[in-house]
């Protein structure tokens, strides 16, 4: 009866050591595959999520020589204050866009919410997106009806200079 229960605890033990390792080895492989995930991974990922629909923004881009590669992009923020709830809210860009092998996130202007092209407005509005794509050479800013396409590129400075 007592070999039995040592029998027993013994298996326990191995199971458990069994888990712990695979455990190990799994975040062990997540690592080290993050950490040799090539530059530019996060992108290409996300230009084969989405699907273009060929619509008149679309075509005007393509007139000014960027291929589209998908649309309509919703990303999930979660914020939290101090040690209240976690509050859910989305931050949107209109497509991805390549031109000449770079890659540029494309926000359309809207009547109800212009940009403010000043650099404290152009950062206020459009800094999120640099910081969450590093990758991407800038931010295009469109606006079909009147005709127009601006890029926007952030830069960070020394304080001397």
């Amino acid at each position: 009866m007592r070999e039995l229960r040592l029998v027993a605890k013994l298996g326990d033990w191995l199971i458990f050591l069994v888990a712990i390792g695979l455990l190990l080895w799994w975040f062990f492989r997540r690592f080290y595959k993050w950490l040799h995930e090539p530059p530019g991974h996060r992108i290409r990922k996300l230009a084969d999520s989405g699907e273009v629909l060929r619509d008149e923004a679309v075509e005007f881009l393509e007139s000014h020589g960027y291929e589209v590669l998908s649309g309509k992009h919703r990303i999930p923020l979660g914020v939290k204050v101090d040690e209240g709830p976690l509050q859910p809210t989305r931050l949107y860009f209109d497509y991805l866009a390549v031109k000449e092998d770079l890659y540029y996130l494309v926000k359309l202007e809207k009547a109800r919410m212009p940009i403010e092209w000043t650099a404290s407005g152009l950062r206020d509005r459009l800094m999120i997106y640099s910081l969450l794509f590093p990758d991407c050479e800038g931010i295009v800013v469109a606006d079909p009806a009147q005709r127009w396409v601006r890029t926007v590129r952030f830069k960070v400075e020394d304080e001397n200079g």
